[in-house]
């Protein structure tokens, strides 16, 4: 049987990973705080990941660079990553018939549709650290493009096709930019996702966003469009949160916590002709080690504290979005298993030794099992595992900045200095040490 090594070979070459494991050292320079270390190594990194991962390299060296204060360079991936995304999703993908009988790791990966609207999250949260809210309310225009294609695309309720933190984002966007119509209408769209879609991911409706709800109608004189949304508690407090002309807006948003990992799980069920593996992949979360904080503002006589809440938790998207595929995904894989049998059948069938034929096909279904069947186990690991906020309305002027989170008081903050009808944006990511400073333009 000299026709077994080639064949043996070919499989091993077709189901050969695609770079190496990065992410314990990139992690391990970010938490120590070596952020030279890191942008190195996520550089150097760029052929580990191989080009059916391309999308996956953009998507960590934006984080990264993000993470160490490189905000031009992160914008500049976040770019490219979202021009591959989009390609990769509409054009018609002329390898689907090898993945067939090897696996969808050959296919490039297009993302989830959540990481897809994470490009354009990320992004914004990026222009904010960054001083730009202008750039950060461009980044929410093409974030609704975005979602509207997903809301034609998708009929089924129990799908992702709306993002709530996105649309609250974009509502503080929109108002600080003084367009109260716009503000209002992603609000109530941000209502709306937070008590409909967001219950399948225990994510409640912030009472902030009530708040702000309530203010843009009565900015707008839409109030009749939020009766049944709102109570009549919540309508008094509301509007004690006025726009005072001496007042200035502050949003404060922390990641949390570490993406899920999708991990490989494989049935192997015997046959007459030996046995076949179907994989299908499965998600690992890691809980975020804090899940509360609370932000304290200290001016020369005046003092506001406010909790964080949380508004995103990309855990519990990315678990839902995958039980909503494992239908399709399971579908696949048994037709990907059937498809094999067919091949390693007429690959037996070349002999005409009955012995030869029973023997090929053992060795075949065992070199699928161990080495060609895997799981679609790919997904943008550097994503925070939560997002929280909180948002205040406080009394122009310069205040000190205190963030109790983690079991530890953070105080590492500059002067915050806050102008009358202004909104300033602060950021704090959890999972790491404090970046180099990024001074807003």
């Amino acid at each position: 049987m000299p026709y077994l090594l080639p064949i043996v070979m070919i499989c091993l070459i077709v189901s050969g990973c695609a770079g190496g494991n990065v992410y314990s050292r990139l992690d391990h320079n970010l938490a120590s705080g070596d952020c030279p270390a890191a942008i190195a190594l996520i550089d150097e990194s760029d052929g580990a990941y191989g080009s059916n991962q391309r999308l996956i390299y953009l998507l960590d060296a934006a984080m990264v660079n993000m993470q160490c204060g490189n905000l031009d360079a992160a914008q500049a991936h976040f770019r490219r990553a979202e021009d591959l995304a989009e390609r990769l999703w509409t054009e018609s993908i002329s390898r689907n018939a090898l993945s067939l009988v090897t696996n969808d790791s050959l296919l490039a990966y297009a993302g989830e549709d959540f990481e897809r609207v994470m490009i354009h999250l990320m992004s914004a949260i990026g222009f904010l650290q960054a001083g730009q809210p202008d750039e950060a309310l461009v980044e929410a225009r093409r974030l609704d493009t975005l979602l509207a294609i997903f809301n034609d695309k998708y009929e089924k309720k129990n799908v992702y096709k709306e993002d709530a933190f996105a649309r609250y984002l974009s509502g503080i966007l929109h108002e600080a930019d003084g367009a109260w119509d716009e503000a209002f209408i992603d609000y109530r769209r941000a209502v709306a996702v937070y008590r409909e879609d967001y219950r399948a991911y225990g994510t409640a409706l912030p009472e902030m966003l009530m708040a702000d709800l309530v203010r843009a109608a009565w900015a707008v004189d839409r109030m009749a469009d939020i009766e049944g949304l709102v109570s009549a508690d919540q309508n008094r407090q509301s509007r004690r949160f006025d726009d005072a002309p001496d007042q200035a807006k502050l949003v404060f948003i922390t990641f949390a916590g570490y993406a899920p990992q999708k991990v490989q799980d494989m049935v192997v069920i015997p046959t007459p002709h030996g046995p076949v593996g179907v994989a299908f992949p499965r998600m690992v979360v890691t809980l975020p080690r804090c899940s509360q904080g609370r932000l304290n503002l200290y001016g020369p006589d005046q003092f506001f504290e406010s909790d964080l809440v949380l508004v995103e938790d990309i855990n519990r998207i990315a678990v839902k979005n995958l039980e909503d595929r494992k239908g399709r995904i399971l579908a696949k894989a048994i037709a990907r298993a059937a498809a094999k049998q067919v091949a390693i059948h007429s690959i037996a069938r070349s002999s005409d030794n009955r012995n030869d034929q029973r023997t090929i096909e053992a060795i075949l279904n065992l070199v699928n099992i161990l080495l060609v069947e895997r799981a679609d186990t790919r997904s943008w690991r550097t994503l925070p595992g939560r997002i929280y906020m909180t948002r205040m309305a406080v009394p122009a002027g310069e205040y000190t900045v205190e963030l109790e989170a983690c079991g530890a008081t953070w105080s590492d903050f500059d002067a915050l200095i806050v102008e009358p009808g202004t909104t300033r944006y602060l950021f704090r990511d959890l999972r790491y040490p404090v970046p180099p400073r990024v001074e807003p333009r």
